[in-house]
């Protein structure tokens, strides 16, 4: 198998910012590995343009009627084609649509394609064009992943094709610190970056916990999608009992899954939150460098704004300096929190500390 470069890959933000730079004049096409990330491009891209109607286009979902059907105009004695409501255009709209076509490289039969291929390269559905300014922008997997992704080539040349690389485990942690995903998968992460190694690596021949169809490992593996899942079983451990094991191994992997119950357990040793908020001052430590981490992303997890100051307070006493760093950097991440982190004093001294600004370019 050739060996991707990764000087022609893109990052998520990367291929973000394309769109929003281009996606009225470029369709691009982002194409990478399963679970990375590439449809949750669209919900980023909304907030970022709120005078746009988002559509979501499931094209490995689509037959010919789903995209638009025959109506007749008795006064014309003529039939036209009405769009399906998914895509968002009605009659005399004037706002812009932000129309994303999930999978558009699995369509169902060559008849589909060639209907959305006018929307890649005019912006029209048939014959109605979409409102002016509107964006298209379409997702697929990648052609060595074996998971039926095809795109011929008059397809690709109405097209700009990004290879979407995975991301690193610092660019998913600061997601999953702004998506609320628990702390014990972040820290695994963390600990772990390997699990976000893509397969044609050639660092990553051995990896057991990633997806690789090259090894036959396309069932339960590490992915930032498999990790958020995790994150839903993590959280509500106590209410599993024995099974967690054999859930996580079904969502991540055995390897994976015999790895993050190692930060199940030390997370269930911590200094109890309840006790950082009774007495920051005198509450218990974390013992050792990895629990410093997992602390830090606990913390951060469940920072508000009554016990913000208890929790600075407690991490103000630590000795370990980018354990701090994490904690700042990942209750920052979250746009709720920097609500009140933003305006708060004892916060921003330590973000100083950390050679951070809030508003400033650090966060």
């Amino acid at each position: 198998m050739e060996v991707s470069n990764i000087s022609n890959q893109v990052s998520l933000a990367q291929a973000r910012d394309a769109v929003l730079a281009l996606g009225t004049d470029v369709t691009f096409i982002l194409r990478g590995q399963p679970g990375i990330g590439k449809s949750w491009i669209l919900k980023d891209l909304a907030r970022a343009l709120p005078d746009y109607i988002p559509a979501y286009i499931d094209c490995a979902d689509l037959s010919l009627g789903d995209i638009a059907m025959p109506i007749i105009d008795r006064e014309q004695r003529v039939t036209r084609f009405a769009p399906n409501e998914r895509f968002k255009i009605y009659p005399g709209q004037t706002r812009p649509v932000l129309l994303m076509l999930d999978e558009v490289t699995k369509p169902a039969t060559d008849e589909i394609l060639n209907m959305l291929l006018p929307l890649m390269l005019e912006r029209r559905l048939g014959d109605i064009p979409l409102p002016p300014g509107s964006i298209v922008f379409g997702t697929g997997n990648l052609d060595t992943d074996g998971v039926n992704d095809r795109f011929p080539a008059h397809a690709c040349n109405r097209t700009t094709t990004l290879d979407v690389r995975n991301p690193d485990s610092e660019e998913w942690i600061m997601w999953a610190a702004a998506n609320d995903v628990a702390p014990e998968v972040m820290a695994f992460v963390r600990e772990n970056p390997q699990v976000m190694q893509r397969y044609d690596d050639p660092s990553a021949k051995d990896n057991t916990m990633i997806f690789n169809p090259l090894r036959g490992n396309i069932r339960s593996f590490c992915s930032p999608r498999s990790l958020h899942k995790a994150s839903h079983i993590i959280t509500k451990r106590d209410m599993l009992g024995d099974s967690v094991r054999a859930l996580l191994s079904g969502t991540i992997g055995a390897s994976a899954a015999a790895h993050m119950e190692a930060y199940v357990a030390m997370a269930d040793s911590m200094p109890r939150i309840s006790a950082i908020e009774a007495d920051p001052k005198a509450a218990k430590l974390p013992d050792g460098v990895g629990p410093h981490f997992l602390c830090a992303l606990m913390l951060s997890s469940r920072i508000n704004v009554n016990n913000a100051d208890a929790f600075i307070t407690y991490v103000d006493r630590w000795d370990q300096f980018e354990a701090g760093n994490l904690f700042a950097r990942t209750a920052a991440a979250n746009p709720t929190k920097l609500a009140f982190l933003s305006k708060n004093r004892e916060f921003s001294k330590m973000t100083a500390k950390f050679g951070k600004y809030i508003g400033q370019g650090g966060f």
